[in-house]
């Protein structure tokens, strides 16, 4: 029985080997040699694509490429840690409810004028924070100082790293430069609102002396190096509340019949007003750091798009919010005072302390966001002290206590650089970056590898390369019809208010007009 189980199973070889199938010189065998030849003199590549039932390639987040990332590799990149939803929104939030919304009932003489002015001012913002935010996006970068590097120096080859390295350095300068101004700005206000019940209190001339103790009071909170710490968090959130405390107290003394006071900021120059304290009150800060830290958490959804939906949502609500606390400035301050008990004259020690205090506390979260001094090794071995930090507060305590007329100056410099900042320079970047510079390529790799190892179909329709290509077009105009809302915006929006205002700004400091 075995020995036939045998020959059969050599008569079954044995037809098997007869048949063309079986030879390897066969035209019929796959594996002849002339087939194989012919097939490796293919110049179309097989490229391997991902399967389009696990994704959908033609989503929006088709714009990202699909790499591997270290994901703490990418957590020690970012310029603030990752942060919870409720930080983000605070800092957020808490930049509209500073000097500009205190400032606003000072320069409003029409209610329609004020109104006007502010909802055009918080669309021009929520605009410009999803612009900065999509050009993050696009060009991958965590900083605004990264972006602004990507338009200047993009033509610099990677050989001249100094050179950029020189540019990096002198980006992060501007913008450290410009948030001491700020700082320095807000101590010099606030003690201009206490100083009037300081001599009320003490015979002598204490200026001087208020300034350092509260220049040593931001010290004190401002010593945490990051956004993420619970002490800045804190102070931020207790700024937003003293900011409402204001606001409930200023409304409560215009309805008593007291004019409703405001900070002191007796050095304005001649670039603030109404619609230019409104406009500063919504200049926009840190939308592309806060974007990355909260695109960051590991708690954020794995879908990218969700995540980034939640973070312009969050946008729109802060803005939302901090229209609907300044909207009662503007309406009080267009209508009359209610007569009442007390005169117009009586100070309010209340608001006056309840606005100095908020301006405080807001100092610490824009003095942690200014990049550190590069202070060498061996002397932040030897001082224990922040060295760094102090030298950056006593130069803010040092423009606070500047002379009158350069106090003037550096006020209009501070408003000129905001604003500049928040919506020329955005539409500068936006049109640089997609009309003058190279599309980045979707799916496209820069170079497809041809190896003899390569294996290519004996005789395809399309090549590799052609339907590479077609994809490519495809998402790209996606991308372009997806981008033409932003584009009119630019155009019609940010660019003629921009060029306008800087027309403006110069004829006013000309004394043309």
């Amino acid at each position: 029985m075995p020995q036939a189980i045998l020959s059969s199973r050599r008569s079954s070889l044995d037809s098997l080997a007869g048949s063309p199938l079986a030879s390897p010189t066969s035209s019929a065998s796959p594996y002849s040699p002339t087939e194989s030849l012919s097939v490796l003199d293919s110049t179309s590549a097989l490229v391997l694509l991902p399967s389009q039932d696990e994704e959908d390639s033609f989503e929006f987040s088709s714009d990202e490429e699909h790499e591997e990332h270290d994901p703490q590799l990418e957590i020690a990149k970012l310029a603030i840690p990752p942060l919870p939803a409720a930080a983000v929104f605070l800092y957020l939030l808490a930049p509209y409810l500073r000097l500009g919304a205190m400032l606003v009932p000072n320069g409003i003489t029409s209610l329609k004028f004020g109104l006007v002015n502010l909802f055009v001012a918080a669309a021009l913002s929520v605009f410009s924070r999803n612009l900065w935010f999509l050009l993050a996006r696009y060009l991958r970068k965590t900083t605004a100082e990264d972006i602004f590097l990507e338009v200047i120096a993009k033509g610099i080859s990677t050989a001249k790293r100094r050179r950029r390295e020189k540019i990096r350095r002198l980006l992060f300068c501007v913008t450290g430069s410009l948030r001491i101004l700020m700082t320095s700005m807000y101590l010099r206000a606030s003690v201009d609102s206490v100083y009037p019940l300081l001599l009320e209190a003490l015979p002598v001339q204490t200026r001087l002396i208020a300034t350092l103790a509260l220049g040593l009071l931001i010290f004190v909170v401002s010593f945490p190096k990051s956004l993420a710490a619970k002490q800045v968090i804190c102070t931020t959130w207790l700024s937003v509340f003293l900011y409402t405390a204001w606001l409930v107290a200023a409304l409560y003394s215009h309805m008593t019949g007291t004019t409703m006071p405001s900070p002191i900021l007796a050095q304005h120059g001649v670039l603030w007003n109404g619609t230019t304290s409104i406009a500063f009150s919504f200049v926009t800060s840190l939308t592309v750091p806060l974007s990355a830290s909260l695109a960051g958490r590991p708690s954020t959804p794995s879908n990218k798009t969700g995540g980034w939906t939640y973070f312009q949502m969050l946008s729109i609500l802060s803005t939302v919010i901090a229209t609907l606390l300044i909207l009662p400035s503007i309406l009080t301050a267009s209508s009359p005072n209610i007569p009442g008990a007390l005169s117009s004259d009586t100070r309010n020690t209340a608001v006056h302390l309840l606005g100095a205090s908020s301006l405080l506390l807001s100092i610490p979260s824009v003095l942690v966001s200014i990049p550190p001094l590069p202070i060498p090794l061996a002397i932040r071995r030897f001082c224990k002290v922040d060295l760094g930090k102090a030298i950056i507060i006593s130069v803010v305590v040092l423009l606070s206590l500047a002379p009158p007329s350069m106090a003037a100056f550096l006020n209009d410099l501070t408003i000129f650089l905001a604003l500049c900042g928040s919506y020329f320079l955005l539409a500068w970047a936006h049109i640089t970056i997609h009309y003058f510079r190279r599309p980045i390529s979707i799916v496209i790799p820069h170079s497809v590898p041809s190896t003899p190892q390569t294996i290519h179909p004996p005789s395809p329709l399309h090549s590799a390369d052609a339907l590479l290509q077609r994809k490519e077009r495809l998402l790209q105009r996606r991308r372009l019809g997806r981008r033409v809302l932003w584009d009119v915006g630019v155009w019609l929006l940010l660019m003629p208010i921009s060029v306008f205002g800087m027309v403006w700004a110069g004829g006013r400091l000309i004394g043309k007009w």
